[in-house]
């Protein structure tokens, strides 16, 4: 915060919004149950902290990599949830990024459906959240 605080100072801000791809450490570690009202709670201090009520979310949910839940116990309990949250936040949405951890990693080596994405995947990826975010910026011009 110190950073965006030094980086604003004297700027009005037309908008802000708020970019989230996480939750793959608490899909393995097992914290599903707390995931929504820590989600939660982060975006109210973000609001807290720059004295906003009116910043945008955009959420990365995460990939189909496990939706077995063998591997990491939790993930389709946070894939949910972080749809739950993004469509119940009055300023939310959220990106699918199902089709990106096929292909060529970042080293050229082939995957399928991997864990993180493929290089190509990163780029779409940034280009949904943001598409997404320009969508919900419109909204409130």
């Amino acid at each position: 915060m110190a950073k965006v605080t030094q980086a604003t100072k004297d700027k009005q801000l037309a908008s802000v919004t708020f970019l989230w791809m996480q939750g793959e450490r608490d899909a393995n570690e097992k914290h599903g149950d707390v995931y929504e009202a820590s989600l939660k709670g982060l975006f109210d201090q973000l609001q807290k902290d720059l004295q906003r009520d009116d910043i945008n979310v955009v959420i990365g949910r995460l990939s189909d990599f496990d939706m077995k839940n063998q591997r990491y116990a939790h993930w389709t309990m946070v894939r949910d949830i972080q749809v739950k949250v993004a469509e119940g936040h009055p300023r939310g949405a959220w990106v699918d990024t199902d089709d990106l951890n096929d292909g060529l990693n970042r080293k050229g080596k082939p995957i399928m459906n991997d864990l993180h994405y493929s290089g190509a995947g990163y780029k779409t990826f940034g280009k949904r959240l943001a598409d997404k975010a320009i969508q919900l910026i419109g909204k409130i011009e």
